[in-house]
């Protein structure tokens, strides 16, 4: 399989502003659907890219050296990058700033934002860290697949009732289910659902166990000095009021980016807020769609706060030279999805 095959696939949308955000979604559903109630927003600011990765294979490589170089094209370009990473896609951009440390590379961030970020697989809940063991050790695919089989409630557990409980024949979809973030209202996601429905039907079990293991492939903080700052661009880190069902929240990395006293350690410019919903209630690990009022509020504000003057200017760039980059396939499309 060439490098090309197991790079995320990049899909733009136009917006208004000097921002070019890089939507970095978790395991499943694809970026557009897990991002879909954000896309109005961050295109008020600029140009949106979201990733899409393959479904057939996974390589954590492949798609750290596509954010890398969206970063750093964006940058020459003029141009603003900001990462928004959640759940699993959270932990991508924090290794991706971890290695650029490590390197003592230049990575040009304007701004941060990860949601209910998990860092490693350190940081899930001690059953879903059960579910997940067996997946990972298999020795190879079809015991993994046996694995997957018995852990296919590991997805659900993560995330929630975001597909229609119907019958399930394939292995990742039955396994793969609970990553999805919940839907907003049961009338009018139609087209959502099927799109979440159509992805976990397309994602093979290899592809699937590829996505898993690179969780166990996340060094989290612990692969830099206590003390090392990760990025000095301005960070927003939103947790879920309800985290405690997926993420085990005294967990290393997880106790230290909740909390403004030991996160501001690895961002100094960091804004740490617990999210509820608009009644009080309290709100589950990474539900974007279903609470994206109440994340699109605090998302709202960190923007119009940090970037004002990027608010209102347009650098000359044509987000459809995303095309042409070397880092992989880019599709362009005029509006949100």
């Amino acid at each position: 399989m060439s490098a090309s095959d197991r790079a995320p696939r990049l899909t733009t949308c136009h917006g208004r502003g000097a921002v070019h955000f890089l939507l970095v979604p978790g395991l499943v559903p694809d970026g557009p659907e897990t991002f879909a109630r954000q896309m109005r927003l961050l295109q008020r600011h600029g140009d949106v890219t979201v990733m899409t990765y393959p479904y057939d294979s996974f390589c954590l490589d492949a798609t750290l050296d596509t954010m890398r170089q969206f970063v750093q094209e964006v940058h020459s370009a003029e141009r603003e990058p900001v990462l928004v990473g959640a759940s699993v896609g959270g932990g991508f951009c924090l290794e991706l700033m971890r290695r650029a440390r490590e390197a003592r590379s230049d990575l040009p961030l304007a701004a941060v934002v990860l949601i209910s970020p998990m860092t490693c697989a350190d940081d899930l809940s001690p059953l879903l860290r059960r579910l997940l063991a067996p997946i990972l050790a298999a020795p190879d695919l079809n015991a993994s697949a046996q694995a997957l089989e018995r852990g296919r409630t590991f997805f659900r557990a993560l995330a929630s009732r975001a597909v229609t409980n119907d019958a399930a024949p394939r292995i990742w979809r039955r396994w793969a289910h609970g990553l999805a973030p919940r839907l907003s209202r049961p009338l009018g996601e139609v087209r959502l659902r099927a799109r979440i429905t159509q992805t976990l039907d397309d994602i093979s079990p290899a592809g699937g166990i590829g996505r898993c293991r690179a969780i166990a492939q996340l060094a989290g903080l612990r692969g830099t000095p206590r003390a090392a700052a990760l990025t000095p661009a301005p960070t927003l880190i939103l947790w879920g009021s309800k985290e405690r069902h997926t993420l085990d929240m005294e967990s290393p990395g997880a106790a230290e980016l909740s909390r403004p006293d030991t996160a501001v350690r690895r961002f100094p410019q960091v804004e740490v807020r617990w999210v509820y919903a608009e009644d009080g209630s309290e709100v589950p690990h990474a539900s974007l769609l279903l609470h994206h009022r109440a994340f699109n509020a605090a998302l709202g504000a960190f923007l119009k706060r940090q970037v004002p003057a990027l608010r209102h200017r347009r650098l000359p760039f044509a987000t459809s030279s995303l095309s042409r980059m070397a880092f992989g396939s880019a599709e362009t499309a005029p509006t949100s999805p």
